[in-house]
């Protein structure tokens, strides 16, 4: 965070490199700085003579950090890349409504779930970039080598449960899948089982719903599955999607839970290898309910210097053209309809996580950071030590109500 605080601080004070020249500050996560992004650069400074962009990399939990120290030395950048529900909800970003109307966006043009991502008590707050949904990744061979019919969305929580342990080796060796300490992920079983963490009223004001049962029971849910041992437990504290994908690379389990970028991951590290994606299960009730929405968006700090010109480049980064680019050579899915109605879409995998993306919702809990933090200790306590899900989110919920002066 510090680091790319100090980039700002000197980019800042190096905005007047040349007479007549205006540098446009962005900071994108560390991953995004690839050749998609590297020729819009290109194209929005030969459309603006007069302009250069200057680009800072760093870890998206860091974004907001980085940008509050910003704004503190009166040096914030004029774009960010990270989730502009998070800046809203921390007060640190803009609010851009006037902009969308001034280019004539609507929301219709985007899917509901990347709405999500800019959105904070009914106003937008910046441009979705990209989208992903959470869904299920499987090894065929596992499932053809253990006689189990690949999972689908009319599976309830129990009958994925039977199948989890016909996937699961009687030394334990091999299981179906992997449980990480990961909010995202959580979040995603939450909403297939119908519960929700956090609502932002139209008031701008967080109410939580941590402790609710929908939530409870799909906790103790995954923690069943791992006292079962048909699902590994995280290894540690910090053990997050990393270590649930090493688990799955190397055939320990036969499924993982995650977004789409490793589906493609998978492919270039496995290329003979045969793998599946399904939709996420139908909670208790047999009902689809949802999954997490994954992906991103962009931001204007408070107080940024190039705000009109900031939103111009927002626009060029999240056209059509730049999306499909995108989805093409990084993996990353768009937030239009109308550019998912492309063949590439249409591949049988990624179909799936298209599809999935009809029920995404945004996990909004990470952008209320002490609220956030109480949810994550009580999963920690709940899948590496076997605390109770009803007490430990049940804590969680006082701790959050706290967090932003409730009672």
């Amino acid at each position: 965070m510090l680091t790319v605080a100090a980039a700002l601080v000197a980019s800042a004070c190096a905005s007047g490199d040349s007479a007549g020249t205006t540098v446009l500050r962005v900071v994108m996560t560390d991953d995004w700085v690839t050749a998609p992004y590297n020729d819009a650069v290109r194209e929005f400074e030969r459309t603006h003579p007069k302009v250069r962009v200057r680009t800072d990399k760093g870890p998206i939990r860091a974004m907001t950090d980085a940008v509050r120290a910003g704004i503190s030395s009166g040096a914030p950048p004029d774009v960010v890349q990270g989730h502009a529900v998070t800046g809203a909800g921390q007060q640190l970003a803009d609010p851009v409504d006037d902009l969308w109307r001034k280019h004539k966006l609507t929301p219709a043009e985007y899917l509901q779930g990347s709405l999500e991502d800019v959105t904070w008590g009914g106003t937008r707050y910046g441009l979705p970039l990209d989208s992903n949904a959470m869904a299920l990744l499987y090894n065929v061979d596992r499932f053809r080598a253990t006689g189990q019919s690949p999972p689908n969305s009319s599976m309830t929580f129990g009958q994925f449960e039977a199948m989890a342990k016909g996937l699961t080796s009687a030394d334990g060796a091999q299981r179906a899948l992997v449980v990480p300490v990961d909010t995202w992920v959580t979040f995603g079983w939450i909403t297939a089982n119908g519960g929700e963490l956090v609502r932002v009223g139209a008031d701008g004001q967080p109410r939580f719903s941590l402790d609710q049962p929908a939530v409870v029971d799909t906790v103790g849910y995954l923690q069943r599955l791992i006292d079962q041992g048909v699902a590994f437990g995280p290894s540690g504290p910090d053990a997050r999607s990393v270590d649930a994908y090493a688990l799955f690379r190397s055939g320990a389990v036969a499924m993982l839970a995650t977004g789409s970028w490793d589906l493609v991951k998978v492919l270039k590290d496995d290329p003979t290898g045969q793998f599946g994606v399904a939709l996420m299960p139908s909670g208790f009730t047999g009902q689809t309910q949802g999954t997490a929405m994954g992906g991103s968006s962009l931001w204007i700090p408070k107080g940024a210097p190039q705000r009109e010109l900031a939103f111009e480049f927002m626009l060029l980064l999240t056209s059509d053209e730049y999306a499909l680019r995108f989805a093409k050579e990084e993996g990353r899915l768009p937030v239009r309809p109308r550019v998912l109605a492309e063949e590439h879409f249409q591949q049988p995998q990624l179909a799936v996580f298209v599809k999935q993306l009809e029920s995404a919702h945004v996990p909004v809990l990470g952008a209320l950071h002490d609220a956030a933090q109480a949810f994550d200790t009580a999963l920690n306590q709940v899948f590496r030590e076997r605390a109770n899900p009803k007490t430990a989110l049940a804590a969680a919920q006082v701790r959050a109500v706290a967090s932003v002066g409730g009672s």
